[in-house]
């Protein structure tokens, strides 16, 4: 069975918070580092399942919603 990915914003809405207070929590938790205006995953990111993708113009992380678990609120 394929794993369930989300991207920060669905992750967000599934969570019932803004996505920009998830990206706040996932900095705290080291998951994402923010570069002048953008966030980037790090290699903690990566190790609790977050993948980059781009959609050309614009690049966003899909996490896997596993990841759900390892947020506190």
């Amino acid at each position: 069975m394929a794993k369930t990915q989300l991207t920060t914003s669905k992750l967000a809405l599934k969570l019932e918070i803004k996505t920009n207070e998830l990206n706040k929590k996932f900095v705290q938790m080291g998951y994402l580092e923010k570069k002048n205006k953008d966030y980037h995953l790090t290699q903690e990111g990566k190790k609790a399942g977050g993948q980059t993708k781009s959609n050309g113009s614009r690049a966003y992380v899909l996490w896997d919603e596993q990841v759900e678990k390892d947020i506190v609120l």
